[in-house]
């Protein structure tokens, strides 16, 4: 199901916003109120944080110092990014990782992206970099999350970009994240990626992007089926950039041999390990 992404433009504030408020005191400043890709004018004045024609106290952004999540500011209130799905049983959260960087999702307290010595953003290019040039390319982004990757293949030259998510709560936190915006200018599809990448021709594109959460999470994504499915949609000659991380040994399976293997029995036969980018690519003989 093609699902129709709106962005929320409503200004985010972070605990490290609030402590960079708080350290310049009273006096006009520049802030950021998209998590650093624009600044604006405000000023401190009596207790109160001036942006344009709104303002919020001091003291409702000190509530926030200690916490790491992503806060929306609605008609000078502030309204946390996260919640907690019953049916699902799944507790949502947009994090901030800095005051002026892409922030991560966190599902049930495991972040969806790298966040150790590199930024969720930064971390989206070297998976798509991996691919090398990516102009007209025909993309499938197989696991949307917050979109970084799919918004990454277009900026680099992608002339189509379809991106398939299985959780609408993913898809509404994005709509209210600022790094997530472009996600209005690609296709994204609402539905489970097993099935969903059925409907699809044979050589449908000419790369893909396969970001899934952990093994452990969701293990069908990991599966010798679903590559079989990845090697049918992508066009001889194509490159697919699998991302898998360093999980180790879980229960005396070696998780990184195991995806190499079930690649290779699945048709592509050239695969290499990108070690900035924690995963393999994996490319579709020409004949």
């Amino acid at each position: 199901m093609k699902y129709e992404f709106k962005p929320k433009n409503y200004p985010l504030i972070t605990s490290w916003l609030v402590e960079y408020i708080l350290r310049h005191g009273e006096g006009k400043l520049r802030i950021t109120l998209d998590l650093g890709i624009t600044y604006v004018n405000a000023e401190v004045r009596r207790g109160f944080l001036n942006v344009g024609n709104w303002c919020i106290s001091i003291e409702s952004l000190r509530s926030i110092r200690d916490d790491n999540t992503v806060y929306l500011l609605v008609n000078s209130k502030l309204i946390p990014i996260r919640f907690y799905d019953e049916t699902l049983r799944r507790f949502y959260k947009l994090r901030a990782i800095a005051m002026d960087k892409a922030p991560t999702l966190e599902i049930n307290g495991i972040h969806m992206h790298r966040i150790e010595g590199i930024d969720p953003w930064q971390d989206a290019l070297l998976k798509i970099r991996s691919l090398g040039s990516l102009k007209n390319a025909q993309v499938l982004d197989t696991c949307t999350g917050l979109g970084y990757t799919a918004i990454a293949s277009l900026r680099a030259g992608a002339s189509k970009v379809v991106t398939i998510e299985v959780d609408a709560n993913v898809l509404k936190i994005a709509e209210f994240n600022s790094w997530s915006r472009d996600l209005s200018k690609v296709d994204v599809v609402l539905g489970d990626v097993t099935k969903v990448i059925k409907e699809f021709d044979d050589e449908s594109f000419t790369h893909i992007i396969h970001d899934p959460p952990r093994y452990e999470l969701a293990g069908e994504l990991y599966s010798l089926e679903f590559y079989k499915d990845l090697y049918r949609v992508l066009g001889r000659g194509g490159k697919l950039f699998h991302y898998v991380g360093r999980p180790g040994w879980k229960r005396g399976v070696n998780i990184v041999k195991g995806v190499k293997n079930r690649l290779l029995m699945a048709g592509f036969n050239i695969i290499r390990w990108i070690e900035d980018a924690q995963g393999f690519i994996a490319i579709k003989a020409r004949y």
